[in-house]
């Protein structure tokens, strides 16, 4: 009331609908699987463990920052009324407007790459089992172009569903996409290095820390800053626990708390995930 509007949500979540809120909406699972040929590109294994510790580092710092203003304006707006706030009197208008609109720029490309890698990993599954799709798997055909395009669209318009259904399922929602992921998770680092050392072999401690890659034909220097944008994208959307500060009970305390811890949970499981990766990457020859 004293921001000049009415609170009509109801309080009802705890502190694990917070924290799977952020944890699902930074998905690390999916972020370190969907640009992992990026950080390869771009400096190789030395450079994707390297730069993933340095930007987990900021990360947390700024996780730690935001968590400190959600505490103190455990609001539904959060990150735009977080801005307008740190901005002072003259120029919130602006700083909230640039935030929010860079965010729902950013959550929009998200939605419609996260629909598209997920049609992609799953149409890979025909090369895995040697279907055959006329025409050819390959871009150059329309007809597969179309397919992938509509099943990117079929993933778009259920998440787009979601985002409709009563409020009281949401507590489930996020509880069940935690429940995904961390099996996912436990699938990858328990399978993926049994399955790689069955076949191919697992790469040696050396050439998964100590080697480098240049794949994008860029300076070396260049080539090895390229490498974050492999863990920054990996690495955004913790403040989602922001966005429903106005549904937690608590919510100054247990709002602050669910955004931070859910930074760091990716942050290690993230790294971990990279790691297992790294271990399990076939030679680049």
């Amino acid at each position: 009331q004293k921001l000049g509007y009415k609170q009509t949500l109801h309080r009802t979540w705890n502190y694990i609908e917070n924290f799977c809120a952020s944890f699902c909406a930074l998905n690390f699972i999916g972020g370190v699987r969907s640009v992992f040929f990026l950080g390869l590109l771009a400096g190789g294994p030395k450079a994707m463990w390297s730069s993933y510790l340095i930007t987990l580092a900021g990360m947390w710092i700024t996780a730690a920052v935001l968590a400190e203003i959600c505490s103190a304006l455990p609001l539904s707006g959060s990150i735009y009324i977080w801005a307008a706030e740190s901005a002072g009197p003259k120029y919130a208008r602006f700083f909230a407007f640039v935030v929010a609109w860079w965010a729902c720029t950013a959550w929009m490309t998200f939605a419609a790459g996260n629909c598209q890698t997920t049609a992609n990993y799953i149409i890979s599954l025909m090369v895995v089992y040697e279907y055959d799709f006329p025409g050819g798997i390959s871009m150059d055909n329309v007809k597969f172009r179309a397919v992938v395009w509509i099943l990117s669209e079929a993933f778009l318009i259920l998440a787009i569903a979601l985002n409709h259904l009563p409020p009281k399922w949401y507590s489930k929602v996020f509880k069940f996409a935690l429940g995904l992921m961390m099996l996912d998770f436990f699938l990858v680092i328990i399978w993926l290095p049994i399955g790689a050392s069955k076949t191919y072999g697992l790469r040696s401690t050396h050439d998964a820390f100590m080697t480098t890659y240049n794949g994008t034909g860029a300076p070396p220097a260049w080539n090895w800053i390229l490498s974050f944008l492999f863990t920054a994208g990996t690495l955004t959307g913790f403040d989602a626990a922001g966005h429903i500060a106005e549904e937690t009970k608590n919510a100054s305390v247990i709002a602050a708390r669910g955004l931070f811890t859910s930074a760091i949970a990716t942050g290690i499981c993230g790294f971990l995930t990279m790691i297992v990766f790294l271990y399990c990457t076939p030679s680049f020859d």
